[in-house]
């Protein structure tokens, strides 16, 4: 997590460290603070919720069909007491925590303002390339979208990660530490020019830099907002990063300029036809010989059998409209339709998110 010292650093005499986020006022932390409550008090619901499901023996051993499989567990999940609660929470979380987030922002704009924006316009606009259908959407039930706000990548990372998915899912380390364990997984031992796709507001971006500090590295993305911020932590990290909004699919960067072109859970936010779009368009970029290297969700087959129910319930009521169909996709022949060789998957931890697919861009005697 980014870290302000405002106060004057965390050495003797001198006031801790704050995040940016804590600039927010009482309301705003005490408001996102609730909702962090909730989700964590909840969590023991959920893990009834779990113990009822494998109870009632309704769970394959591997989840091959996951309609079918949501035919037959739905009905004892909310059949359970402990369903009923946890999966109001969880809808509720999901209704107000970016509201309550741009609420706060706005009552300390002039504090926060400041320290959301770059020193220079960083996000160069790639020309006569326009925003898909699927961009019209609220992702994760983000009000309004990524660019529902015009700082909604500083209100996402700062307030939103900083006060619920840190504490909910990272403690106070780096949830981010996966990006980093993914950028080093790549097949090369080191690139020259890299393309990060959806790159959001540079959480993967970053570790690929930490990983090829040699590297020249392109993030593109859809949102404007989600970029100026990525643009200003690149600033505040010493990385030199070139910012573009374009869609993963149709980039505008030339042909053959890169030797690698990866993502870090892009995929399961776009269609199935986007995301071969976007095969082909990693291999357009890539010189021969380059590699792909996208991280996306697990696959159901692969996953633990309640945690594949789960994710596709997660899914279905947290506003990912094309989960199941990235976690149904074969994406090893989507790569090799699009031309890619040596096509490989993998996990990070087995069972568990995310899951890797490289491949390499035949050499031209191939």
């Amino acid at each position: 997590m980014t870290t302000e010292s405002i106060a004057g650093g965390s050495g003797a005499g001198c006031a801790p460290t704050r995040t940016k986020g804590e600039h927010v006022d009482q309301r705003g932390r005490a408001e996102l603070e609730f909702v962090r409550t909730i989700t964590t008090a909840s969590s023991g619901l959920r893990t009834k919720l779990r113990q009822d499901i494998e109870g009632a023996g309704v769970l394959p051993a591997v989840v091959t069909d996951i309609a079918a499989t949501r035919a037959v567990v739905d009905p004892v999940a909310e059949a359970s007491a402990h369903y009923r609660f946890s999966a109001a929470a969880r809808r509720w979380t999901r209704t107000v925590t970016t509201p309550r987030a741009m609420d706060a922002f706005e009552r300390r704009r002039n504090v926060l303002e400041p320290l959301a924006v770059p020193s220079s316009t960083a996000v160069a606009e790639a020309p006569g390339k326009s925003a898909p259908r699927y961009w019209d959407y609220e992702f994760h039930g983000t009000t309004g979208g990524w660019d529902g706000h015009e700082h909604m990548g500083f209100i996402h990372h700062e307030l939103v990660y900083h006060f619920l998915l840190t504490k909910v899912y990272g403690g106070n380390g780096d949830i981010f530490a996966q990006r980093a364990t993914f950028a080093r997984s790549a097949p090369g031992e080191n690139y020259t020019d890299i393309v990060d796709l959806g790159c959001g507001t540079g959480q993967y971006t970053l570790k690929l830099a930490e990983a090829y500090p040699q590297a020249s590295i392109t993030g593109v993305d859809l949102s404007r907002a989600e970029l100026v911020y990525a643009a200003r932590r690149a600033e505040e990290a010493g990385t030199t990063v070139a910012f573009r909004r374009a869609p993963a699919e149709d980039t505008g960067l030339p042909d053959a300029s890169a030797d690698l072109v990866t993502s870090f859970i892009l995929l399961h936010e776009i269609p199935p036809h986007a995301v071969k779009a976007v095969f082909a368009e990693a291999f357009r970029l890539l010189r021969p010989g380059g590699h792909v290297h996208f991280a996306d969700v697990g696959r159901y087959d692969r996953r633990p059998p309640y945690q594949a129910w789960n994710d596709d319930w997660d899914a279905e009521h947290g506003n990912e409209p094309w989960w199941r169909t990235s976690a149904t996709l074969d994406l090893v022949e989507v790569a090799r339709q699009a031309g890619f060789v040596d096509v490989e998957q993998f996990e990070l931890a087995p069972g568990f998110h995310p899951m890797g697919t490289t491949a390499r861009k035949p050499l031209i005697q191939e």
